[in-house]
């Protein structure tokens, strides 16, 4: 029944349009990002390349890069929640679920919507990331010169002693970004459970369930700011960084299974205030 039921919100995730616009939209603005990188580039003397690891959205130069910093801002939150976390509260509203529920358990559904919202938001993030690292790839040298000759080069040592996880950066760079795709994709995942938790709440509207979560990021980030403690400002944790001190993935970790922990236990609490209403 679970895998039916898993296989079930899958099928619908695939088919649903606005999950293939928002993927559409955010691989498109990726490459536009890349594009517009790489025209800079257009020309230069081979030498003169930086690395294709050093061209990756998410990582981080001397230089002010406006298209990241509203990449980052902005599209790793609002997608994710557009992208499938409101369909329960669509099912709900439109009596689908009383429908479901009177075949199966109530509680299998609620799982098995939470684990593809989850994938939903971690794939929104984590493929568009990942295409602009192959691009990336494909267009500019692994190395450059001065990396095969003489390791790391020297613009990049100072920047290599600031990067967290520098060790692994030192063993394989790409495996560096990776991670840090991989990371966005956890935070993407984490901010679709939220997003899919406020459906939860009663008489919630679909653009509550889509806007709060990047208005509560917004928030967080500003606080953080304010008080002068950017380690706790997550935004900082989405991108290979060198610019800010004190930065602990201890925190970043915590404040992902707190968010996972808090939607989880609204989830509970409201499916059982709102169980008569099925």
């Amino acid at each position: 029944m679970f895998f039916n039921l898993l296989k079930f919100e899958f099928n619908k995730l695939f088919k649903r349009r606005e999950f293939n616009i928002v993927l559409t939209l955010e691989i498109a603005f990726i490459s536009i990002a890349f594009i517009c990188a790489s025209m800079v580039l257009y020309k230069s003397p081979t030498s003169e390349l930086p690395s294709a690891y050093q061209l990756w959205i998410g990582y981080d130069n001397a230089n002010f890069n406006f298209i990241k910093f509203i990449y980052y801002l902005f599209f790793l939150t609002l997608p994710v929640c557009i992208a499938y976390s409101d369909t329960f509260l669509e099912d709900r509203k439109e009596r689908v679920l009383n429908f479901i529920v009177s075949r199966c358990n109530k509680g299998l559904y609620i799982l098995s919507k939470g684990i593809v919202v989850f994938f939903s938001g971690f794939i929104v993030i984590f493929l568009p990331l990942l295409i602009h690292q192959l691009l990336c790839v494909v267009t500019l040298p692994l190395y450059t010169a001065s990396e095969v000759i003489a390791g790391n080069p020297t613009y990049d040592k100072y920047y290599l002693t600031r990067f967290y996880f520098s060790q692994l950066h030192t063993l394989n760079p790409y495996l560096h970004n990776l991670l840090y795709i991989f990371l966005d994709g956890l935070f993407g995942g984490a901010i679709a459970i939220f997003s899919y938790a406020i459906s939860f709440l009663k008489n919630i509207n679909r653009y509550a369930v889509i806007i709060l979560p990047t208005v509560f990021f917004f928030i967080e980030n500003f606080v953080a700011a304010i008080f002068g403690k950017a380690r706790y400002s997550l935004i900082y944790y989405l991108n290979i960084t060198s610019s800010i001190k004190g930065l602990n993935y201890a925190v970043f970790a915590f404040s992902l299974i707190a968010l996972m922990i808090a939607s989880l236990c609204t989830i509970v609490l409201f499916n059982k205030l709102n169980r008569d209403e099925i």
